[in-house]
């Protein structure tokens, strides 16, 4: 439905349908697919020499919804996201995933009560989300894990270059690629839409964007018996992919540090531990740092920022569910159509939301 706020929306289709995407991550190439789609004129600009070099670079990352006693407003959008996404992920050729499953283990009694709590109030499907013993969790996973949870049987694992290729490689002849280059300032012509928060800091006020370094390490599969399915714990341990199992991440704010370090290591095999029990040497570990962007309210921002400038960026660790929900917001903005999703939940993703609560 269209959000009450008639400033929130673009209700015609601009008369010439042509737009330059700055920045070739997970965001830059769903906006681009669904532009695209549409019959638009599509020019990608990157500052690296080829897409999907910074977070979307990462060997495999998980996909999954998340749920909460109260429906709140993260919970319902990570529902709309994850399952538009299910439905791209279906329609994308040449892409490397799996819907394994995801088990979300209860951290504490508490987590353990709300995650009850949020099945009994919700009456969510068991193809959606079902509430697992300790017993039935292991059973999923195939080896035994540390606690019961909820299993989410759609849920899985996918590799984000992957994605961003098969993205790309599906808008075809209308999309022209241009690596290698950034843009110092956006001429006044075009549609721009900022897939990257290094060009949308000044553009959003009272926003407060902050980096997050995240390090990942990869695992040789023989080094220990890995999970089947998605295992989640206050941290990630996915299924042997190209032989390596990921497990992470670290969630540093304000840390640019770029290179691997041993203490991230070693925080991330005690998430293996707590998921799994099972101890593997830190020594001598591989891995990748990737930096996301986010900000207070942890929800992406998706919309329109000024007269022809539109941002889509700060998905933090859930890209691969809301880059593509959230692209689809933009493009049915741009084309004066319906909304893909209920006004609250546009409102909530508007860049303009942090400088209304600013005046508030």
């Amino acid at each position: 439905m269209w959000t009450r706020n008639k400033s929130l929306s673009t209700l015609s289709s601009p008369k010439t349908k042509a737009a330059t995407v700055v920045g070739a991550g997970l965001a830059g190439a769903a906006v681009c697919e669904r532009l695209c789609a549409r019959g638009w004129e599509v020019t990608l600009v990157e500052k690296h020499g080829a897409p999907a070099q910074e977070a979307s670079g990462n060997h495999a990352g998980s996909f999954h919804p998340i749920v909460t006693p109260d429906d709140s407003i993260f919970a319902r959008l990570a529902r709309a996201g994850f399952l538009f996404s299910l439905q791209k992920f279906s329609s994308l050729a040449n892409l490397r995933w799996d819907a394994c499953g995801a088990l979300q283990l209860a951290r504490n009694e508490k987590e353990a009560a709300s995650q009850q709590a949020s099945i009994a109030a919700l009456g969510l499907p068991p193809e959606y989300a079902q509430l697992v013993s300790r017993e039935e969790a292991s059973r999923h996973a195939g080896v035994p894990v540390a606690a019961g949870g909820l299993w989410f049987p759609q849920a899985g694992w996918i590799q984000p270059q992957s994605l961003v290729s098969a993205l790309l490689d599906a808008c075809g002849s209308r999309l022209k690629r241009v690596f290698g280059k950034q843009l110092h300032h956006l001429p006044p012509e075009p549609i721009f839409i900022l897939a990257t928060a290094d060009d949308a800091l000044h553009r959003i006020p009272h926003a407060r964007l902050r980096r997050v370094r995240g390090q990942l390490t990869y695992l040789p599969e023989e080094s220990f018996e890995a999970p089947h399915v998605v295992v989640l714990r206050g941290g990630m341990v996915l299924p042997a992919v190209d032989g390596l199992c990921v497990v992470g991440a670290s969630f540093d704010i304000d840390d640019d540090d770029p290179a691997p370090r041993a203490s991230s290591h070693e925080g991330n095999m005690e998430r293996l531990r707590q998921i799994l029990s099972v101890d593997v040497d830190p020594a001598g570990l591989q891995g990748r740092v990737a930096f996301r962007t986010v900000v207070p309210d942890r929800l992406p921002i998706a919309g329109r920022v000024d007269e022809g400038v539109y941002a889509l960026l700060a998905l933090g660790s859930r890209g691969l569910i809301w880059s593509a929900l959230a692209a689809e917001l933009i493009a049915a903005e741009l084309e004066g159509e319906p909304l893909p999703l209920e006004g609250k939940l546009v409102d909530a993703l508007h860049p303009g939301r942090f400088a209304r609560r600013a005046r508030r």
